[in-house]
């Protein structure tokens, strides 16, 4: 085989190369087009609306966890853990002890209710 084939088979391979990723890149384009928008499965909630339900749930409870808010709100780990670090500094919830077992809830007056 001489240079000039050898050449002529690597252009031809790379060539078919570009084609195949341009088909991928094709059909990548049309998944990406036609995913749902997140907003149409997504609870549409703004953060001080959850926060007014979770301290619904907590206040039917003693002692909550962020798996209590996950399940009762149909919410993520995520979601739910960060509720419960806002309801802390709120001084509805004792602090985390560090480890996974559910914090006491600080029962407030009716003259603290009316401040929030």
């Amino acid at each position: 085989m001489t240079n000039k084939t050898k050449t002529t088979n690597k252009v031809d391979q790379l060539e078919t190369e570009i084609i195949g990723l341009k088909v991928r890149i094709a059909r990548l384009e049309k998944f990406i087009l036609d995913m749902p928008d997140p907003s149409s499965y997504i609870q549409d909630l703004n953060e001080n609306e959850i926060i007014e339900e979770a301290k619904k749930v907590i206040d039917q409870y003693d002692r909550v966890s962020a798996s209590l808010l996950q399940r009762r709100l149909s919410i993520g780990y995520a979601k739910a853990s960060r509720l419960m670090d806002i309801l802390e500094n709120k001084g509805l919830v004792a602090p985390s002890d560090g480890s996974s077992n559910p914090r006491e809830v600080y029962r407030q007056t009716d003259e603290q209710n009316k401040k929030d």
